[in-house]
């Protein structure tokens, strides 16, 4: 009985070793603080294998399976681990950090490129997927919107989510939201206008595209409403450059792209909005100034300000000042 006692306690100070050794004495080898990221559609092997190729951390049975253990269920996840931390550490991480929420901040001014990039920051969303999901109008239809409409779904702000939102529920949330924001007066102004909520919404993001100056979208929005209903070239600059895919000064041969989207070369709006316009940009919409320029152009003292015209030889003068000034900027930036 005392030399089994004796073995006992050899064998339970051996173990509780080796439990001590495996937990607090193991420790992962970045040096420096260093972030995880897990996704929820990986299974245990997943799990186990990125701990073990990324930090060099193991349990018997595996990570995945101990981690279970103290609460932590597969799942997307973002953390920072710091250097050389224990398993029993990094199991503690996995419990801390279970059924995380993330604040998303949806700015004014971006498109499907921006917002893809801020999806995959906060969600395990793949890029390629979400590159299909934009173009599909079934995947819209349910939004009552289109793959050029989309944008009138959002209304930026910042929204908290959990990491684990799918993208059908992300789009329910916000498209929920900006129903709230349509309400009754709004669409009375819609109606007034004889504006669709889409069509408000195109013409807003052309709006804030035009101008960083939120003071003179009301005039900006006048200028537009009245070229439409006249039937004139809407001639928005803007257009050209989401055409182009990249920003810069306009030239004569951006004009000739052949796009739905070329306000110069097809009447009326595009086929949707070239950005997710802000709710000041929609407001100028509803709220217009009525006015009877037909045009305007930045002032050439460069302040970001236009300065507004009625007739078109006014406007071409107006116009040269802006170049000159431009092509003066141009040759002192090649000396």
């Amino acid at each position: 009985m005392k030399r089994f006692l004796t073995f006992f306690i050899i064998s339970l100070t051996a173990i509780l070793a080796v439990i001590f050794i495996l937990l607090f004495v193991q420790s992962s080898n970045n040096d420096k603080y260093k972030e995880v990221r897990i996704k929820k559609s990986w299974n245990q092997e997943d799990l186990n294998n990125y701990i073990s190729q990324e930090f060099d951390l193991s349990l018997p049975m595996g990570i995945a399976f101990w981690s279970e253990k103290v609460g932590f269920k597969i799942q997307t996840s973002q953390f920072v681990m710091p250097p050389n931390t224990s398993v029993w550490g990094f199991l503690n991480l996995l419990r801390a950090n279970r059924n995380q929420t993330v604040n998303v901040v949806i700015p004014p001014g971006i498109y499907k490129r921006e917002l893809i990039r801020i999806l995959i920051k906060h969600f395990d969303f793949d890029k390629e997927e979400l590159n299909q999901y934009f173009d599909d109008d079934e995947f819209w239809d349910d939004f009552g919107t289109d793959r050029y409409n989309w944008p009138s779904t959002i209304i930026p702000n910042t929204y908290n989510f959990s990491r684990n939102t799918d993208l059908k529920l992300f789009f329910m949330r916000i498209s929920n939201e900006t129903k709230i924001f349509w309400n009754a007066d709004r669409r009375r102004k819609l109606r007034q206008q004889k504006l669709t909520l889409h069509e408000a919404v195109t013409l807003a993001s052309i709006v804030q595209k035009e101008s960083l100056k939120v003071d003179e979208y009301e005039n900006i929005a006048g200028v537009y409403l009245n070229r439409l209903r006249i039937n004139m070239f809407l001639g928005a600059d803007p257009t050209l450059v989401f055409i182009r895919g990249k920003g810069g000064r306009v030239y004569n041969k951006d004009m000739k792209a052949d796009s739905p989207y070329n306000t110069y070369r097809y009447k009326g709006l595009p086929p949707g909005p070239i950005c997710i316009p802000s709710k000041s940009a929609i407001e100028a919409v509803l709220d217009y100034k009525e006015h009877r320029y037909l045009y305007f152009c930045a002032k050439s003292d460069l302040s970001g300000y236009h300065v507004f015209a009625r007739h078109y030889k006014e406007h071409l003068k107006n116009a040269r000042l802006f170049q000159r000034k431009l092509n003066d900027l141009e040759r002192r930036k090649k000396r």
